[in-house]
């Protein structure tokens, strides 16, 4: 796979001045994560009414930090199979579509009781689609995201973080987006915390006419179970969820829904990290979506995500 030999020739590069400048503790940690993603909606089938995993993505992470730098550095590559057909094999429908990215955040400002950082992170995505359809819009996407939080006491704090991005499209007009989520931190034993957060996503076409418009409710309770073991539960709930056509026309409402899932981290030994991540997501919408992903009369759907991954930390 390519991100595997991607992530090989980077850690060969830097391999021999992280090891001279190990002394004085002033060197790049290289972190790896390798982790496969299964996306389903139910009822979805093809064309030739095989019930479909809608996507199963293997991704490749690197990431780069130094205690003694003000820069973060990270790069991923993610190659999506959209369609998998029943019983994990390809479908005749089936096709892939591929991304990469890269991210550097720079921290602006620390001390004891706050800190400011700044992102900027690249993206291009493939044109691939499935066989005899129009192809998908093949894009780059640029994104700025500043990022805060402040230290009350020990038990309260406060994160925030606001994203902007510019798509650059081929085949449609650029699009805006705007995400923001405001959370506040408690932490209620050394082991345990918990984290309640407010988030925003809003999407404009060329010409800034709004065409998605998203709120939600999202909560995590973060568990170190041992020194082996820790758990990251989690929810989300939409507040609203609306989607418009460029007359400014509503086309999708959603009615209610949530996600209630989690991630469980296993440490093999202080360096390796065995993980897993399962979600479930059902809502209702005002209107049936594409591909039967909705059924009854209340145009029902749940989307079901599975991860299965490995960190390692390589210094």
């Amino acid at each position: 796979m390519k991100y595997i030999k991607g992530l090989i020739l980077a850690i060969i590069t830097l391999f021999p001045p992280i090891t001279l400048s190990q002394l004085n503790n002033d060197f790049w940690r290289i972190n790896t994560d390798t982790y496969i993603e299964i996306e389903e909606y139910q009822g979805q089938r093809d064309a030739f009414k095989n019930k479909v995993f809608d996507k199963v993505s293997m991704i490749g992470e690197l990431n780069l930090r130094n205690p003694e730098s003000n820069w973060r550095f990270a790069l991923e590559h993610r190659e999506s199979l959209r369609n998998y057909g029943r019983n994990f094999s390809m479908s005749r429908g089936s096709y892939i579509r591929n991304r990469t990215q890269f991210g550097s955040t720079y921290q602006l400002a620390q001390n004891e009781t706050s800190q400011l950082s700044l992102n900027f992170t690249y993206r291009k995505e493939s044109n691939d689609s499935a066989p005899n359809t129009l192809a998908h819009s093949s894009h780059s996407l640029y994104w700025l995201m500043p990022a805060a939080s402040y230290q009350f006491n020990e038990k309260w704090s406060l994160d925030f973080w606001t994203a902007f991005y510019y798509y650059s499209n081929y085949h449609r007009s650029n699009n805006h987006e705007w995400e923001a989520q405001y959370s506040i931190v408690y932490q209620y034993a050394p082991k345990i915390k918990g984290i309640l957060s407010l988030y925003h996503d809003r999407v404009w076409a060329s010409g800034f006419t709004n065409t998605f418009s998203q709120d939600q409710i999202r909560g995590e309770l973060p568990i170190t179970i041992n020194q082996n073991w820790r758990i990251f539960p989690y929810f989300r709930y939409y507040l609203s969820e609306h989607a418009y056509n460029s007359a400014q026309v509503l086309t999708q409402k959603i009615k209610k829904g949530y996600r209630l899932g989690a991630r469980i981290e296993y440490n093999i030994t202080p360096k390796l990290i065995l993980w897993s991540g399962f979600a479930i997501e059902p809502t209702n919408w005002q209107y049936a979506k594409y591909n039967k992903i909705t059924s009854g009369n209340n145009n029902k759907q749940t989307y079901y995500l599975s991860q299965l991954g490995v960190q390692y930390q390589w210094q």
